[in-house]
């Protein structure tokens, strides 16, 4: 389904090459993340330091998928042995005590356990090491199974918050280890998860069924909420039970309709959803849009294209990663400001929360918590890397043999297909595909979406035919597309405000650069008879995607791409005007 991936281009190579000098290749950190197992550090706060390890592991994984990196692997071969050793003999991998755990956190943490267990199992190339990866994950997952369950320790009375919602989300690693063991067992656990409705407040399952928002559910936690749902879509991967696909995409499409923003995330209520897609256009200067929520969200929306090939999660996909996310990479590294310290604190190499309106970066911490030695880190940090590694795996893949080039992102994408090696490299003007002789390949390229349209076609022919916004292609070894990438000024309007869209990139405003653009204060853009705003673009400076100027009333409005902006950590930032 997923490609190998070489030669990417710019800028998602470099942020990759940024993402694992910076952070994944720090071994003092992942002895920092190994360290908090078994040492009982979450009890006196009811805290979450155990997830740590396995998320930034599967982000780390994803990475290394695509970029193949020694250095990294090593990394990663350590830390996984590294957590192996620190399993009690019971099965247990806790960041909790035994006479403290179920409470709190602990369930989470360890879902991010199996989680990280999991997906280095999938890049590791050692049977005996994965061997040893399956045996601990079934102990530490029957450890859970034989206490947590009917007539025993009710799921939803072990988290603090949210309804228990965050426990309830372990059920999608369940499902994984259903699937790598047929046991049946973990496909019970699994029933029973789904049974409970994932909320001690009211079933979700239930709220979706009867057509209710996210933001009207009966708690409106939105990270933990999709994760939960991430686990009935690998439910449905495992079992065909259509209900469960049925229940995703009823829940992302209302998701879509009431809190999905300008920059791709949910939230501007903190990390609740709030019917941000409305709220989106208030001006304030709060954390809202975290990271978390907007790589969980292209997860969930990644694999429900994968499940139903509906183009529009792609396209979501897309303008999650090419703003909120990449927004989040603190390149500059500019500080960030702790709540819980009351301090501007050394900045990681994520920001936790991402400006729509008039507000700034780094505000705030996501999830922070300190380790033994006095160093801190935090959810958001842990958890970018994932989505970096995914986007490129997702540009390119393939469904029953047909090759979809969603986004024609430069690089070479291998597959094997019908145990044939196909190889699909893509350059800034055309596409090329070397298989097997006599071997011939459905191919889609995409049409784009608003705001970039694309054309492919054999030389001297005109493109073909088009259908689910696809052009569609029967390829063999050797044949060569022409492409043809053509960014689209768009404009969108919500309660009186602008936004506006070049190329997939939300444009954005930034007090260092900008010129005319003061918070607060309206601009007024001049038009043309057609209604559109008068723009012309510009070379894009250093870090930048895309450039634009445009007229207004009182001067010249230079607009960047979104996560280009604010990227001094000091100067204010908005996507609505």
């Amino acid at each position: 389904m997923f490609p190998a991936v070489s030669n990417l281009s710019d800028p998602f190579a470099a942020y990759l090459r940024f993402i694992t000098d910076r952070q994944l290749l720090d071994r003092a950190l992942w002895q920092n993340c190994i360290g908090v197992f078994s040492s009982g550090i979450d009890d006196a706060d009811r805290g979450w330091r155990g997830e740590y390890w396995g998320k930034m592991m599967r982000g780390a994984c994803l990475v290394y998928a695509v970029t193949k990196s020694p250095a990294l692997y090593a990394v990663l071969t350590e830390a996984t042995e590294g957590l192996l050793v620190r399993q009690e003999p019971s099965g247990r991998i806790s960041a909790y005590s035994a006479e403290n755990e179920f409470y709190g956190w602990d369930l989470w943490a360890r879902k991010y356990v199996m989680t990280g267990l999991q997906h280095y199992s999938d890049i590791c190339t050692d049977p005996a090491l994965r061997g040893r990866i399956l045996e601990a994950l079934k102990a530490h997952a029957d450890y859970i199974v034989e206490r947590i369950g009917k007539g025993k320790i009710d799921l939803l009375s072990t988290g603090l918050w949210w309804g228990s919602v965050n426990s309830a989300s372990i059920l999608e690693p369940f499902v994984r280890l259903y699937r790598d063991t047929r046991e049946q067992r973990y496909l019970d656990f699994a029933d029973y998860i789904i049974a409970t409705g994932g909320c001690s407040l009211g079933s979700l399952i239930d709220c979706v069924r009867a057509g209710m928002a996210p933001f009207e559910f009966p708690e409106q936690k939105a990270y933990e909420t999709m994760s939960f749902f991430e686990g009935l879509l690998a439910y449905y991967e495992v079992t065909g039970k259509q209900e469960n696909l049925d229940l995703v995409v009823r829940f992302a499409d209302r998701l879509l309709e009431t809190d999905f923003t300008a920059i791709g995330s949910c939230g501007c209520t903190h990390e609740l959803f709030d019917h941000s897609t409305l709220r989106q256009t208030e001006s304030r200067n709060e954390i809202m849009q975290e990271t978390c929520v907007t790589v969980t969200l292209m997860r969930l929306l990644s694999r429900l294209f994968l499940a139903t090939d509906e183009k529009k999660y792609f396209t979501a996909v897309r303008k999650s990663a090419l703003n909120a996310l990449a927004g989040a990479l603190n390149r500059n590294g500019y500080e960030q400001f702790s709540n819980e310290k009351k301090a501007w604190l050394p900045g990681m190499t994520f920001d936790s929360y991402s400006p729509l309106c008039d507000g700034t970066r780094g505000r705030g911490i996501g999830g922070f918590k300190q380790f033994a030695d006095g160093t801190h880190f935090g959810c958001c940090a842990c958890i970018a890397s994932a989505g970096f590694g995914l986007y490129p795996l997702m540009c390119v893949t393939q469904r029953n043999g047909v090759i979809s080039v969603n986004d024609p992102v430069c690089g070479d994408y291998a597959f094997c297909i019908g145990g044939a090696d196909v190889r699909l490299a893509i350059t800034a003007d055309r596409i090329r595909l070397s298989a097997p002789a006599g071997l011939r390949i459905p191919l889609r390229v995409t049409t784009g979406d608003d705001s970039t349209r694309v054309t492919a076609c054999r030389p001297g022919e005109a493109p073909a035919a088009e259908t689910d916004g696809y052009l569609l292609f029967d390829a063999a070894d050797g044949d060569e597309l022409l492409l043809r990438t053509q960014q689209r000024l768009t404009e969108t309007r919500i309660c009186g405000k602008s936004a506006f869209a070049l190329g997939g990139y939300t444009l954005a405003a930034d007090t260092a650069i900008s010129g005319v653009y003061t918070p607060g204060k309206p601009l007024r853009f001049l038009r043309d008879a057609d209604g559109s705003i008068r723009f012309r673009t510009l070379a894009p400076q250093p870090g930048e995607q895309v450039r634009v100027c445009a007229d207004t009333a009182d001067g010249a409005l230079i607009l960047t791409d979104y996560a280009a902006a604010g990227q001094d950590g000091k100067s204010f930032v908005t996507v609505w005007f």
